[in-house]
Protein backbone atom coordinates (compact mmCIF):
# COMPACT_ATOMS: atom_id res chain seq x y z
CA UNK A 1 0.00 0.00 0.00
CA UNK A 2 1.31 3.49 -1.10
CA UNK A 3 2.00 5.71 1.80
CA UNK A 4 1.47 9.25 1.22
CA UNK A 5 3.63 12.05 3.85
CA UNK A 6 0.75 13.72 6.83
CA UNK A 7 1.27 17.09 4.75
CA UNK A 8 -0.50 15.04 1.32
CA UNK A 9 -3.02 13.32 3.52
CA UNK A 10 -4.05 16.27 5.74
CA UNK A 11 -4.40 18.13 2.26
CA UNK A 12 -6.08 15.70 0.59
CA UNK A 13 -8.46 15.95 3.82
CA UNK A 14 -9.40 19.56 3.16
CA UNK A 15 -10.02 18.88 -0.74
CA UNK A 16 -12.48 16.65 0.17
CA UNK A 17 -15.19 18.64 0.74
CA UNK A 18 -14.61 20.50 -1.97
CA UNK A 19 -14.54 17.83 -4.51
CA UNK A 20 -18.26 16.73 -2.44
CA UNK A 21 -19.17 20.28 -2.69
CA UNK A 22 -18.44 20.40 -6.66
CA UNK A 23 -20.29 16.97 -7.92
CA UNK A 24 -23.99 18.98 -6.16
CA UNK A 25 -23.89 20.56 -8.84
CA UNK A 26 -23.50 18.00 -11.20
CA UNK A 27 -26.30 17.40 -13.64
CA UNK A 28 -26.56 13.80 -16.45
CA UNK A 29 -29.26 15.55 -18.35
CA UNK A 30 -31.35 18.55 -18.71
CA UNK A 31 -34.16 20.64 -19.78
CA UNK A 32 -35.58 23.55 -21.55
CA UNK A 33 -36.00 25.42 -18.34
CA UNK A 34 -32.44 25.03 -17.31
CA UNK A 35 -30.83 25.50 -20.73
CA UNK A 36 -33.11 28.94 -20.71
CA UNK A 37 -31.95 30.16 -17.32
CA UNK A 38 -28.47 29.70 -18.73
CA UNK A 39 -28.97 31.51 -22.18
CA UNK A 40 -30.71 34.04 -20.24
CA UNK A 41 -27.85 34.56 -18.01
CA UNK A 42 -25.23 34.59 -21.07
CA UNK A 43 -27.34 37.29 -22.40
CA UNK A 44 -28.08 35.23 -25.88
CA UNK A 45 -31.99 35.91 -27.66
CA UNK A 46 -33.84 33.35 -28.52
CA UNK A 47 -37.29 31.69 -28.95
CA UNK A 48 -38.59 28.14 -27.14
CA UNK A 49 -40.26 25.70 -29.88
CA UNK A 50 -40.90 21.99 -30.38
CA UNK A 51 -39.52 20.14 -32.56
CA UNK A 52 -41.12 17.10 -35.10
CA UNK A 53 -40.75 14.76 -31.78
CA UNK A 54 -41.90 16.95 -29.34
CA UNK A 55 -38.49 17.76 -27.77
CA UNK A 56 -37.80 21.41 -26.81
CA UNK A 57 -35.67 23.65 -30.06
CA UNK A 58 -34.22 26.92 -29.11
CA UNK A 59 -33.92 29.34 -32.31
CA UNK A 60 -31.09 31.56 -30.69
CA UNK A 61 -28.87 34.44 -32.40
CA UNK A 62 -25.04 34.08 -31.49
CA UNK A 63 -21.96 35.85 -33.68
CA UNK A 64 -22.98 38.66 -35.65
CA UNK A 65 -26.58 38.26 -35.98
CA UNK A 66 -26.55 34.96 -37.63
CA UNK A 67 -29.15 32.47 -36.11
CA UNK A 68 -28.56 28.49 -34.88
CA UNK A 69 -30.78 26.04 -33.51
CA UNK A 70 -30.27 24.10 -29.84
CA UNK A 71 -31.47 20.85 -30.29
CA UNK A 72 -32.35 18.34 -27.54
CA UNK A 73 -31.63 14.76 -27.90
CA UNK A 74 -31.46 11.49 -25.51
CA UNK A 75 -34.61 11.27 -23.41
CA UNK A 76 -33.78 8.69 -20.85
CA UNK A 77 -37.02 7.65 -19.72
CA UNK A 78 -35.65 6.25 -16.14
CA UNK A 79 -34.38 9.96 -15.66
CA UNK A 80 -35.97 13.57 -16.48
CA UNK A 81 -34.26 15.45 -18.92
CA UNK A 82 -31.57 14.83 -22.11
CA UNK A 83 -28.51 13.79 -21.88
CA UNK A 84 -27.16 15.69 -25.24
CA UNK A 85 -27.86 18.86 -26.83
CA UNK A 86 -26.81 20.02 -30.70
CA UNK A 87 -26.27 23.26 -31.96
CA UNK A 88 -26.91 23.54 -35.41
CA UNK A 89 -26.27 25.81 -38.56
CA UNK A 90 -26.73 26.11 -41.85
CA UNK A 91 -26.36 27.96 -44.82
CA UNK A 92 -28.28 28.53 -48.69
CA UNK A 93 -25.77 29.48 -50.95
CA UNK A 94 -26.14 30.76 -54.73
CA UNK A 95 -22.63 29.01 -55.23
CA UNK A 96 -21.82 25.69 -54.21
CA UNK A 97 -19.29 25.31 -51.98
CA UNK A 98 -16.50 22.47 -53.06
CA UNK A 99 -16.11 19.75 -50.93
CA UNK A 100 -12.21 19.90 -50.51
CA UNK A 101 -13.08 23.52 -48.72
CA UNK A 102 -15.23 21.55 -46.46
CA UNK A 103 -13.03 18.60 -45.68
CA UNK A 104 -10.15 21.02 -45.34
CA UNK A 105 -12.11 23.22 -42.66
CA UNK A 106 -12.78 19.52 -40.84
CA UNK A 107 -9.14 18.64 -41.13
CA UNK A 108 -8.16 21.69 -39.86
CA UNK A 109 -10.64 22.69 -36.53
CA UNK A 110 -12.57 20.87 -33.83
CA UNK A 111 -15.30 21.39 -31.10
CA UNK A 112 -17.35 21.74 -35.13
CA UNK A 113 -18.32 19.04 -37.69
CA UNK A 114 -19.15 20.99 -41.19
CA UNK A 115 -21.13 18.70 -44.60
CA UNK A 116 -22.86 19.74 -47.45
CA UNK A 117 -26.84 18.69 -46.41
CA UNK A 118 -28.67 17.09 -49.29
CA UNK A 119 -28.86 20.60 -51.74
CA UNK A 120 -25.02 20.90 -51.05
CA UNK A 121 -25.76 23.47 -48.36
CA UNK A 122 -22.99 24.34 -45.89
CA UNK A 123 -24.19 23.28 -42.26
CA UNK A 124 -22.03 23.27 -39.07
CA UNK A 125 -23.20 21.39 -35.60
CA UNK A 126 -21.74 20.50 -32.15
CA UNK A 127 -23.04 18.16 -30.01
CA UNK A 128 -22.36 18.15 -25.88
CA UNK A 129 -22.67 15.52 -24.17
CA UNK A 130 -24.27 15.45 -20.60
CA UNK A 131 -24.43 11.77 -19.60
CA UNK A 132 -21.00 11.02 -17.85
CA UNK A 133 -21.69 14.83 -15.74
CA UNK A 134 -21.03 18.37 -16.23
CA UNK A 135 -21.62 21.34 -14.32
CA UNK A 136 -24.29 22.83 -16.75
CA UNK A 137 -23.91 26.32 -16.41
CA UNK A 138 -20.06 26.67 -17.22
CA UNK A 139 -20.20 23.58 -19.63
CA UNK A 140 -23.00 25.26 -21.64
CA UNK A 141 -21.51 28.74 -21.43
CA UNK A 142 -18.27 27.07 -22.71
CA UNK A 143 -20.02 25.07 -25.34
CA UNK A 144 -21.71 28.08 -26.66
CA UNK A 145 -18.95 29.93 -26.79
CA UNK A 146 -16.99 27.33 -28.46
CA UNK A 147 -19.51 26.90 -31.22
CA UNK A 148 -19.38 30.51 -31.98
CA UNK A 149 -16.12 30.63 -32.36
CA UNK A 150 -15.70 27.97 -34.74
CA UNK A 151 -18.65 28.84 -36.36
CA UNK A 152 -17.20 31.93 -37.39
CA UNK A 153 -14.08 29.89 -38.85
CA UNK A 154 -16.94 28.29 -40.88
CA UNK A 155 -18.70 31.76 -42.22
CA UNK A 156 -15.53 33.03 -43.06
CA UNK A 157 -13.43 29.50 -44.46
CA UNK A 158 -16.46 27.63 -45.83
CA UNK A 159 -19.50 29.81 -46.70
CA UNK A 160 -17.24 32.78 -47.72
CA UNK A 161 -19.49 35.61 -46.27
Amino acid sequence: MLKLPKTITAALALLAPLAFAQSANVVHATDATQVAKVLTAAGYTFSLDRDEEGFPLFHLEIADGYKALLFFYDDDPGQPGYESLQLYAAFSTDEKVPLRRVNDWNYNYRFGKVYLDDELDPVIESDLDLAGGVQLEGTLQTFLANFEMVFQTFVDEVVGQ
